[in-house]
C-alpha cells in the first residue's frame, strides 16, 4: 500500500467507493480529508457513481426526506435511509430546484432563501444577502446549476419582479453574486411567460419558455452558455396547433425535447 501513489489511491480506489464509505475515509487523516473535499475528487466520485448499478433517489415526503436505492441488478426491497436536515425547514416547505454532483439547490418557502446543500456531508450554504440577492419566488423565477470552464460551481438565478428581469450568477469559489445581461428587446420578463427548470447539457443551460400554453409561435428555448455567460434563442420545432407544451431532457449529453400537442387528445 505504501508503494501506491497518493492520486492512484484517492482517484482510482477511494473515489469508486459508495458515499457512506467515502465519508468514513475522511477520518483517516487530514490529508485524505482535504483531498476528499476538493472538486477534483468530487467530480471523480460522481462520475463513478453515475456509472454504478446502485443509483440513489432522494424522495421528499410530507414529514421526511429519504434516500432510496435503485439497484436494477438487485430488484429486492432495500430499506430507505432518512436524511437529516442541518437547517430548520419542514420538508413540505422546501422546493428542490436543481442538483449537480451530489449538491442540491433548495428554496425555503418560509423565507424564500436559496440554499446549496450536500445531503452526504450535511454541509450547506445560504445564498441570500442584504442586497436582496439569493431570494427566490417559485411562481416567477427560474434557476440553473452549472460548472464553468474554471471548474467553479455556479447558480444562475433569473429573477422577475414587477415587469423587470435581472439575471444573477452566484460563484461558490468567490462566495459572491454578479449580474449578466439578458437578451435585448425580448418580452420574456413579462409575467405571462412561464419558465421551465433549467436542463444542463453540453456546456449550456436550456430553458423551455412558454406564453401561458399558447401556440407554438409563442414558445421558445433559451440557452445560457456557461462559459461565455451569454444568452441565445433556439427555434422551436415547426408544430402548429392550438395547444402546445413541452419539456427538455439530457440523454447521454444530448439535448432532447418532448412536445405535447392538442387540447384534449394529447399526442
Amino acid at each position: 500500500m505504501s508503494c501506491l501513489p497518493f492520486l492512484v489511491v484517492m482517484l482510482d480506489i477511494i473515489a469508486r467507493l459508495p458515499p457512506k464509505n467515502v465519508a468514513q475515509c475522511k477520518l483517516v487523516c487530514k490529508e485524505w480529508l482535504d483531498f476528499i473535499l476538493e472538486r477534483k475528487f468530487v467530480r471523480a466520485h460522481c462520475h463513478y457513481m453515475r456509472a454504478s448499478a446502485d443509483q440513489k433517489l432522494l424522495m421528499v415526503a410530507w414529514k421526511t426526506i429519504e434516500v432510496h436505492s435503485l439497484n436494477y441488478k438487485s430488484p429486492g426491497f432495500i430499506v430507505p435511509r432518512g436524511v437529516a436536515r442541518p437547517f430548520y425547514a419542514h420538508p413540505s416547505r422546501m422546493f428542490f430546484l436543481a442538483s449537480l454532483d451530489g449538491m442540491l439547490c433548495v428554496c425555503l418557502q418560509n423565507t424564500c432563501e436559496l440554499v446549496v446543500w450536500n445531503p452526504l456531508t450535511t454541509k450547506f450554504k445560504k445564498l441570500a444577502n442584504s442586497n436582496s440577492q439569493g431570494f427566490y419566488k417559485v411562481d416567477s423565477d427560474a434557476l440553473g446549476f452549472f460548472v464553468d470552464s474554471s471548474d467553479d460551481y455556479n447558480i444562475l438565478h433569473i429573477k422577475r419582479r414587477r415587469g423587470t428581469m435581472t439575471v444573477y450568477i452566484y460563484s461558490m469559489e468567490l462566495n459572491s453574486w454578479s449580474t449578466v445581461r439578458f437578451l435585448k428587446h425580448r418580452p420574456y420578463h413579462h409575467y405571462t411567460y412561464l419558465w421551465s427548470p433549467a436542463t444542463l447539457c453540453g456546456g449550456g443551460l436550456y430553458f423551455f419558455v412558454t406564453q401561458c400554453r399558447g401556440r407554438s409561435d409563442g414558445l421558445t428555448v433559451i440557452r445560457f452558455d456557461v462559459n461565455s455567460k451569454s444568452f441565445s434563442e433556439l427555434c422551436f420545432p415547426n408544430v402548429y396547433d392550438d395547444e402546445v407544451s413541452g419539456s427538455l431532457v439530457n440523454i447521454n449529453e444530448e439535448l432532447h425535447m418532448y412536445v405535447c400537442i392538442g387540447n384534449y387528445d394529447y399526442r
